[in-house]
């Protein structure tokens, strides 16, 4: 059954809160929940992107999102240009924040491009969380599958994880499914980063 448009905008708002509270590490959770809904809204809506959920008794517990490309993305957040400006405009008036909003898009439009970069797979998985309380019933590796068969299903062999390197817990799991380092980077000011490369069919699970 069709979700409502009210049920559509609680999950991304749901979405939008674990990214906040469990993916803190990074720049996106600065800019605030009301624009990360929007993204994972538009993600979710863009045939070339995903956004897959796990649920526990009717609740979104945690979330896996990937793309083969951003721009649609970006097109579809640029369609809701009232709200997005509305969402982004306390970070438009810090010069800092401004930024790194900036370095967000280069990097999109520079994926695929670079010596370091030129050779890894398009399709991204871009952020994966569960909540703490329903961690360990197998949700992260069970989004990650469901991940990999939305590439599969548009002809993808493999997706690359770049991952700063101070998140030793992602390097683990990441390592644990089957994905190999293939490069080291360094995006959004400079944050250095290792690229990983899973290949859809290698993907391994522990039980």
């Amino acid at each position: 059954m069709a979700m409502s448009r009210q049920d559509s905008r609680l999950r991304y708002r749901a979405v939008a809160r674990l990214h906040a509270e469990n993916i803190d590490q990074g720049f996106l959770p600065i800019l605030g929940q009301d624009f990360l809904a929007l993204l994972y809204q538009a993600i979710d809506e863009s045939p070339d992107s995903a956004l897959i959920l796990a649920e526990e008794e009717g609740q979104v517990c945690g979330f896996i999102a990937g793309a083969l490309d951003l721009k649609p993305v970006y097109r579809g957040l640029l369609r809701r240009w009232p709200a997005l400006f509305l969402s982004l405009a306390p970070s438009l008036l810090i010069p800092t924040r401004l930024w790194r909003i900036i370095e967000i898009v280069r990097y999109s439009r520079k994926a695929g491009k670079g010596e370091a970069v030129e050779s890894l797979p398009a399709a991204e998985l871009l952020s994966v969380a569960v909540a703490p309380s329903c961690r360990g019933r197998g949700h992260a590796e069970a989004l990650y599958i469901e991940l990999a068969r939305f590439f599969i299903e548009r002809d993808q062999e493999a997706f690359k994880i770049v991952v700063g390197s101070e998140l030793e817990h992602a390097h683990r799991f990441y390592r644990r499914m089957g994905a190999e380092p293939r490069a080291e980077i360094a995006v959004h000011g400079g944050t250095p980063s290792t690229a990983y490369v899973q290949q859809c069919a290698d993907i391994h699970v522990s039980r």
